[in-house]
């Protein structure tokens, strides 16, 4: 790669294209530079984007809209920028739309995992995002969308394993990435599933989705509560992945005085 590269001048150029509202723009800006100077050169400006502007700028594509950003951002620096996907959302519109931002965070995840055919960047970007509480809540959001099928292949993987599990009556977009995981890092799998049943205990009670009618006859949930383990919400979760966005960025001081540009935008 060029000596001669101003990554500094290209990751300002690109963060302030995402923060006036303008991501196509810095996609075209990633994709000259990748024209120019290499894919390396694009993979060391994402990495030193801070996770804020990652995060807003990886948004605006996902399912059918991939970027060259998707492609090649580093696994950690995505599994930072997860911290702030929710960074937009209100409790009003968790309230009234969960089913709309849960299949948004389904689109972005799916659309950067299953982005790559290479098993290895595949397996850090799980790890790095599953080593975080926000990424294990994320991934939650997702699968809690589907709790009956996510029940039915959990009791798979905890009877056979993850490895000679994967037949379920279902077929699921979810499915995929729940083998995905289970088979990558089956740790990370056990964390995603008592991020959606906290109560579980293997061997002791059920995992079970909650109905609408679970909240209204106390006597039976008192009942209930030593035979099964009941799932938390989508709603509930989302609330959970709201609560978890930093207040600012916290990537590493710039040096200098001068505040960095859109620091306070999600406090």
């Amino acid at each position: 790669m060029s000596e001669n590269i101003n990554l500094p001048a290209i990751r300002q150029q690109v963060t302030e294209l995402v923060l006036a509202g303008s991501p196509e723009h810095a996609e075209d800006a990633i994709n000259e530079t990748a024209e120019k100077f290499g894919d390396l050169a694009v993979v060391e400006v994402l990495n030193t984007l801070e996770p804020h502007v990652a995060s807003l700028h990886l948004s605006a594509f996902d399912g059918g809209k991939m970027s060259l950003a998707t492609l090649l951002i580093p696994p950690k620096a995505w599994a930072e920028s997860l911290a702030y996907f929710a960074a937009t959302w209100d409790e009003d519109w968790i309230e009234d739309e969960p089913e709309v931002l849960a299949e948004s965070l389904f689109a972005h995840i799916h659309g950067v995992v299953f982005g790559t055919d290479d098993e290895e960047r595949r397996a850090e970007l799980l790890n790095e995002a599953l080593a975080t509480d926000w990424g294990t809540t994320a991934f939650a959001v997702l699968f809690s969308t589907a709790a009956e099928e996510i029940i039915e292949i959990a009791n798979d993987i905890h009877n056979l394993g993850a490895h000679r599990s994967g037949r379920t009556t279902s077929d699921h977009d979810v499915i995929p990435l729940v083998l995905e995981i289970a088979r990558t890092n089956e740790e990370a799998w056990d964390r995603v599933l008592f991020e959606i049943f906290p109560d579980w205990k293997p061997g002791e009670n059920e995992l079970h989705t909650r109905s609408e009618d679970d909240g209204d006859d106390h006597e039976d949930e008192e009942e209930r509560e030593h035979e099964y383990a009941i799932g938390r919400t989508t709603k509930e979760l989302l609330l959970r992945l709201r609560k978890q966005v930093p207040s600012k960025s916290s990537g590493p001081a710039k040096t200098g005085g001068r505040p960095s540009l859109g620091e306070d935008i999600f406090s």
